[in-house]
């Protein structure tokens, strides 16, 4: 038996799907974003990358590769809060030389805080020896690659690089639907910042700071009527979140009213908030902007 679990141990040490043990192959997620970002955080992405980007999934589909000039990591991941990204970006500040974070502000972020699952979790690290969670990738990487249920795993959902084009397995969206629906029956999603996710945030930009790493905030396009709608609640919400930021950070609020003709574009859009081709090229070359004249490229 010890021979047995040894030699799979072996295998798997060999095959380093995560990159945690052998070298800077390019690395991939194939299932369970949560359990596969944290494991690249170790190890895969401080050793291969200039800068992240991290928040939700409002800034997951946003694809580095657009920004040419820099080596960029995308570690946001769907339905993550401050807690589960902070053990992220606590792993890439003390393991690597990143130069800068770009970090979405998206009113998730800091709505509650905790571990919403098991996923992130330093247990995982021997995990990637053998566990069922490693079966499971091993099973979705055939699936993924040799395309073998297109409609639910689609191949190219992911890149090396951390984009989630999650919209290959989303069906018969309607932007222009979604967001006039909402207008009309006036759903308003509730925006409020929990202490403790509010401390963890100034936790990790004050940590960026002393490791001499730039901080970009920004705060994700939303549709102009639903901000519209609950427009005071979405100036205080971004008034308390700017107080953390400071001189030399970066800040920008692609919600300001010059940004109306923009944001009341539905084919910004996938649904009420998510962002589609289009939008994810729009905040991609601001973001792109802001590097250029941060280092002069």
């Amino acid at each position: 038996m010890a021979v047995l679990i040894g030699l799979i141990a072996s295998i798997n040490y060999y095959i380093d799907i995560y990159g945690l043990f052998r070298g800077k192959k390019e690395r991939k997620v194939y299932i369970n974003e949560r359990t596969s970002k944290y494991l690249f955080s170790m190890r895969y992405i401080p050793e291969n990358y200039e800068g992240v980007i991290a928040g939700p999934s409002l800034s997951d589909n946003l694809n580095p590769d657009a920004i040419k000039a820099y080596k960029i990591y995308n570690a946001s991941i769907m339905g993550i809060n401050v807690t589960e990204m902070n053990y992220l970006l606590n792993n890439i500040i003390d393991r690597g030389q990143i130069k800068f974070a770009i970090i979405c502000l998206g009113r998730y972020l800091t709505k509650d805080h905790g571990r919403k699952s098991a996923h992130i979790d330093p247990k995982e690290y021997w995990g990637a020896l053998g566990s069922t969670n490693l079966l499971k990738t091993y099973l979705l990487y055939g699936i993924r690659k040799y395309d073998l249920a297109p409609g639910r795993y689609a191949p190219n959902i992911y890149n090396t690089d951390g984009w989630n084009n999650f919209e290959l397995e989303m069906h018969n969206l309607n932007p222009k639907d979604s967001i006039e629906k909402r207008v009309a029956h006036k759903v308003i999603d509730t925006i409020s910042i929990d202490p403790v996710a509010y401390e963890e945030l100034d936790f990790i930009l004050k940590k960026l700071r002393r490791h001499n790493i730039q901080v970009i905030g920004y705060y994700s396009p939303v549709p102009y009527g639903i901000y519209q709608l609950d427009k005071t609640a979405y100036q205080d919400f971004e008034k308390r979140i700017s107080a953390l930021f400071k001189n030399n950070d970066v800040l920008l609020n692609l919600n300001e009213e010059k940004y109306r003709p923009i944001n009341s574009d539905y084919e910004m859009f996938i649904d009420h908030g998510h962002l589609s081709h289009k939008g994810q090229s729009f905040v991609l070359q601001q973001l792109d902007s802001i590097l250029n004249v941060l280092y002069k490229k």
